[in-house]
């Protein structure tokens, strides 16, 4: 016990204390002048000419991104193809509401044309109800769902690129059941995704 109160009075553990200390601070330094460097060259953004030309591009995509709304359907039960399970999914769809307006001045009708059962308003924003002219296809479009996921197995959809195909097939589907010329429907999102 003499022994350990004289190393501590000598400073004998000190020494690798104070090495691992030395070597902390080295290393958040090291760290700190990185991320210093890091954030430099990122703010710095290189040759004025080059960002020119990237950055219209870029400004034309937040653009075009811009105007787009989505609207969250009601969640789908159905069986699978294989009739032992069955796939619950709730989705929300990214939309182009100009397009939609646009299908609808031709179709006639509805809410944005005037008369027609679709209720009042547009109904378009963000993560809202479906837009009146989605809205007087929704028997339409739900059927063209059920019909896409009632045609898939367990296993086709369990796997990543199972469920990106889905996505796809499901776009597709609704798209073609809105019935417009262009797509309208430009992105779909799980946002439940179970298969019991």
């Amino acid at each position: 016990m003499a022994d350990e109160e004289k190393k501590d009075a000598e400073g004998g553990e000190d020494k690798p204390k104070s090495k691992k200390k030395l070597i902390i601070i080295i290393a958040a330094a090291v760290v700190v002048l990185g991320g210093g460097a890091g954030a430099f060259l990122m703010m710095s953004g290189g040759d004025e000419n080059a960002e020119g030309e990237h950055g219209d591009a870029h400004v034309q995509e937040i653009e075009e991104e811009a105007h787009l709304a989505t609207a969250e359907l009601e969640p789908f039960i159905v069986n699978l193809s294989e009739q032992t399970s069955f796939l619950k999914i709730k989705v929300l769809i990214e939309y182009d509401p100009e397009l939609l307006n646009m299908g609808h001045d031709h179709g006639g009708g509805g809410a944005y044309g005037g008369g027609g059962s679709g209720g009042g308003g547009g109904g378009e924003g963000a993560g809202g109800g479906l837009p009146s002219v989605m809205a007087e296809r929704e028997p339409m479009i739900r059927d063209a769902v059920i019909r896409v996921i009632a045609s898939k197995t367990a296993k086709q959809v369990l796997s990543t690129e199972g469920k990106e195909e889905l996505k796809e097939e499901l776009l597709d589907a609704i798209n073609e059941a809105i019935g417009l010329d262009e797509p309208a429907v430009v992105n779909l999102y799980f946002i439940e995704f179970i298969i019991q």
